[in-house]
């Protein structure tokens, strides 16, 4: 789900609210993968809509 900053207290506070949604913080590990898959949908989207160009294999093994 994606909501924008200044509504994300809104939205917590709401999802409290119901006693059959059970929410829990993520770790910091959690988190940190959670936002490297985002980018990754983000720079997939981009690239599938011609806005960037894909990397190469070789770009890619470097990182790693």
């Amino acid at each position: 789900m994606e909501v924008p900053k200044e509504k994300q207290a809104f939205i917590e506070e709401l999802l409290r609210a119901f006693p059959f949604i059970k929410t829990r913080k993520l770790s910091a590990e959690k988190a940190e993968r959670m936002r490297d898959l985002i980018d990754a949908v983000v720079e997939i989207k981009e690239i599938e809509a011609g806005k960037q160009k894909p990397r190469s294999m070789k770009a890619l093994l470097r990182e790693l």
